[in-house]
């Protein structure tokens, strides 16, 4: 390398001090020059001839040549050590067969890196935490869980509803995303209107439902029957919503002919092929209960044909409780020993009964029903409204926006007693729940709140209780958010003995004043 060549110097008229840094070799040479020579006007060259060096090279640095020399050198040693790995590698020889391998001459490898785990293992830790998502879904309160069922069906809080108005535009139902002011007043309700009321229930912990394929049987070419509703509500419920129990009612077979929907059905298929359309229709596989309607219907066959069918269907894990509608006493007991034949037992009969009409309770038809181990379910708990102490005779048109009379006077003077009875207990009732709620909020103390009850009693609510506390299942017709809150409402507080004796005392002196 050596220091680096300086030729041609000229006009050096100047003290200069020079510091130069030498590349290549990692030297440095510094110059410190005393006044150079002056020269005259006339220029002259400086007395360094070209090719002169400042300084000389070192003697013990390699020439350009040797270097080159030395990085060809190791650059082939480098491929010649790669060729010889390549070769190497090349002549090894593996012995895939294990026949004769020492397995236990094995050392025992242990590892701290975590397991991986394969994919089943991931689906099943997914499948595990959609169950517990499924647990604590189903986990609502359930202030009738120690009741004593009448058989192994338990209807959770023993509160029901029913969808006999959805899709029915005779009774409200009304097609579109948008009611008018009159349309309001009227009562009329949309789908939405049902779908925000299933999501409260089933949300509450009330998700027992009756349904029938006779319900808005109307609507069902444009999939807006009841039963087309219910498996939208379900598909389209929330997250912390209850899974849906379904009980629904084989119809009229004749009227089902008369209306176009269905064919003629006769014996045990007939009642088979009934529940599997309505199933399809639900989007469900199966129902809870199955339920056939009206005793005095002709069916095609006769109630053994019917008997045979519901316990096929049961068979076919189409439904797993079967059901009657508006049996008296002694065509309940023949029915069911229909059933116990085909080696099923009757669960239900569903019948109206209520706080202005108390036939089933006066004709010993819901104390059968305890003895035969059959659950007697409420259809119109509330007779239209006239139960509710909502209309009254100070009160006709029950304040509703149209004004309109519901009642003739007469009917409501003869019932005066009661709903002045309904309203005194509302009052009652609201004291002693709310004194009952602080007296629980103070025992509980460090393990949390109690749940929430309503305290808000109205006399809708006193008159649903009322069929509650009689040991039956009230059923009750919702269609819209504020009849779904009425409902709920009724959850978690019942009627004293007392207090029930008296809407008894009242309901007495009005059948007997009328």
């Amino acid at each position: 390398a050596g220091a680096r060549e300086v030729v041609g110097m000229k006009n050096c008229g100047m003290h200069q001090t020079f510091v130069l840094f030498l590349s290549g070799c990692g030297l440095t040479a510094a110059l410190i020059g005393t006044p150079l020579p002056r020269f005259s006007s006339t220029i002259e060259q400086c007395p360094l001839k070209r090719g002169t060096r400042l300084f000389s090279s070192r003697s013990d640095l390699p020439s350009e040549d040797e270097l080159s020399k030395l990085l060809g050198k190791r650059s082939s040693i480098k491929k010649a050590t790669e060729e010889k790995k390549e070769v190497a590698a090349a002549e090894i020889e593996v012995d895939l067969n294990m026949d004769n391998f020492d397995w236990d001459a094995m050392p025992e490898l242990k590892t701290s890196r975590p397991v991986r785990r394969s994919s089943d293992a991931k689906v099943g830790q997914q499948e595990a935490a959609k169950d517990k998502a499924e647990e604590e879904k189903a986990a609502v309160i359930d202030f009738q869980a120690g009741y004593e069922d009448e058989n192994d069906l338990h209807i959770p809080n023993r509160l029901a509803w029913t969808t006999e108005r959805w899709g029915d535009k005779a009774k409200g139902f009304k097609e579109g995303h948008k009611l008018k002011k009159k349309e309001v007043r009227e009562g009329k309700f949309l789908a939405g209107d049902m779908q925000a009321a299933y999501n409260a229930l089933t949300q509450a912990g009330l998700p027992f439902l009756f349904t029938s394929e006779a319900f808005g049987a109307g609507s069902r070419k444009s999939n807006l029957s009841a039963e087309h509703i219910i498996a939208r509500c379900s598909e389209e419920a929330t997250q912390d919503s209850m899974d849906p129990i379904i009980a629904s009612t084989l119809a009229n077979p004749w009227a089902s002919i008369a209306k176009g929907n269905s064919g003629l059905r006769y014996g045990a298929k007939g009642v088979v092929s009934a529940l599997e359309a309505s199933c399809e229709r639900m989007d469900q596989t199966g129902v809870e209960l199955y339920q056939i309607g009206g005793a005095n219907i002709f069916y095609p066959g006769g109630s053994g044909a019917l008997a045979s069918g519901m316990a096929k269907a049961v068979d076919l894990g189409l439904c797993n409780y079967v059901g009657v509608c508006n049996y008296s006493k002694g065509k309940m007991r023949r029915f069911s020993r229909k059933l116990e034949k085909n080696g099923v037992q009757l669960t239900s009969n569903q019948f109206e009964f209520s706080l202005t009409n108390r036939k089933a309770l006066k004709s010993g038809l819901i104390s059968s029903c305890k003895t035969l181990g059959v659950i007697p379910f409420v259809s119109n708990p509330l007779d239209g409204g006239l139960a509710t102490a909502k209309y009254t005779s100070s009160n006709p048109s029950g304040s509703e926006a149209d004004g309109r009379f519901k009642y003739p006077l007469k009917v409501l003077d003869k019932w005066a007693e009661l709903h002045n009875a309904q309203e005194a207990l509302a009052v009652r009732v609201k004291t002693r729940v709310e004194r009952e709620s602080m007296e629980e909020r103070d025992f509980r103390g460090y393990r949390g709140p109690p749940p929430k009850i309503n305290t808000d009693i109205t006399t809708t609510q006193i008159a649903i209780n009322y069929i509650v506390a009689k040991g039956c299942v009230p059923v009750v017709s919702i269609a819209t958010p504020k009849q779904a809150e009425e409902l709920i409402g009724c959850m978690g507080w019942g009627l004293t003995d007392e207090e029930v004796q008296t809407l008894d005392n009242a309901a007495e002196l009005c059948e007997i004043n009328g």
